[in-house]
């Protein structure tokens, strides 16, 4: 039988003096003290995910990271690139993400979410739900015009 991790983190927070939290690709968690990270991965329309908290100024927030793919040539298609690059700087009147282009000419998406401490694992994953649901619209366009698009890991 197996138990699922989500209900007992839903309803817990995290204990005194533990600032953090690590959820491994295989479930397992650690804890840490001493103003460490929160950080965690996951996939979404199968592209891999960081989500790393940060202190600023305000208060905490989560931030998030994905690498989509590469930023089509024009030799792909002039009307694809131009497509793309429109969609990238669609995203950028959002209020918590948007896409951009790296330095090695790879389209990312990155987005921020404040939370609340003490947060709950929960909290966390609203938040960096809020944020993905954001840039959803705009990552479904992509994947439909991008020659390339992350592949599902294999499962083995």
């Amino acid at each position: 039988m197996t138990n699922s991790i989500l209900p007992m983190l839903a309803n817990s927070m995290l204990p005194p003096g533990v600032d953090h939290m690590h959820i491994s690709t295989d479930g397992t968690v650690r804890l840490g003290h001493g103003g460490e990270l929160i950080e965690f991965g996951f996939s979404y329309m199968d592209v891999p995910f960081t989500a790393t908290s940060r202190q600023i100024q305000s208060g905490p927030i989560i931030q998030i990271s994905g690498e989509i793919a590469p930023l089509p040539y024009s030799a792909e298609g002039l009307t694809v690139r131009r497509s793309a690059m429109a969609i990238i700087e669609a995203s950028q009147e959002l209020a918590h993400a948007r896409l951009a282009i790296s330095k090695q000419k790879t389209i990312l998406c990155v987005g921020k979410a404040p939370f609340t401490i003490p947060a709950t694992p929960v909290d966390l994953i609203a938040a960096v739900t809020s944020v993905i649901l954001e840039v959803r619209p705009f990552l479904q366009i992509l994947a439909e015009i991008l020659p390339s698009w992350p592949k599902a890991a294999a499962q083995g």
